[in-house]
């Protein structure tokens, strides 16, 4: 009689194994991100680091914010570019949902996951030559794209890294301090913007501290 009423124990523990054993065999069905291909960003590395002056960075999350059919420039050769549409999220609303705000002639930089620092390599810590934020807020949007094999993370952020660029139509539209053309832009399209992890992200840089 006893092992009769250990049956019912024996059958549960039995279910809860097979239960187990299911979830353990690799076959779950992994999320799928859509990124910008629908009306809100949706994005498997969606944090976007802002650090103001010499303040912590504080990290907003670009998913859930409107995407947009918005004008880019594509590189062909070191002064020809061809005009594409992508489909990204304005800095505008990036900013807005950190709420983050400045003086329009405030610099911005970028020390982008990679390491790539133009404000303190090409300008020479010269924070004049840098786009203000009125600029990036304005004209400026992040969207989805591949590093390259120069990412260290290379190939796992192919197709999943968040690159900037500028809604510009052409070298008129590019102001005179940063440059004049679409070419002069090239330092400020800055890739690796994300967060991956907690020693690997890009930073924004807003009113940079340099020497």
């Amino acid at each position: 009689m006893r092992s009769l009423k250990l049956m019912p124990l024996v059958a549960a523990l039995l279910a809860l194994g097979l239960a187990v054993g299911c979830g353990d065999d690799g076959n779950e069905n992994p999320t799928v991100f859509t990124f910008m291909e629908g009306a809100v960003a949706d994005c498997e590395f969606d944090v976007v680091s802002f650090q103001i002056g010499a303040g912590a960075p504080q990290e907003t999350s670009i998913n859930g914010l409107a995407v947009a059919e918005l004008t880019g420039a594509n590189k062909i050769d070191a002064d020809v570019f061809e005009m594409v549409t992508r489909r990204g999220v304005r800095f505008s609303a990036i900013l807005a949902e950190a709420g983050v705000t400045q003086a329009d002639d405030t610099p911005v930089n970028c020390v982008a996951r990679d390491g790539f620092d133009p404000l303190r390599t090409r300008l020479d810590s010269d924070t004049t030559k840098l786009p203000t934020f009125a600029f990036l807020r304005d004209h400026g949007y992040v969207y989805v794209g591949s590093p390259g094999d120069k990412d260290p993370l290379y190939p796992e952020m192919e197709g999943k890294t968040l690159i900037v660029d500028y809604d510009m139509t052409g070298d008129a539209d590019v102001p005179a301090y940063l440059g004049g053309t679409l070419a002069s832009l090239g330092m400020f399209r800055w890739k690796m913007l994300e967060k991956v992890d907690a020693t690997q992200r890009g930073v924004i840089e807003i009113d940079p501290v340099v020497p």
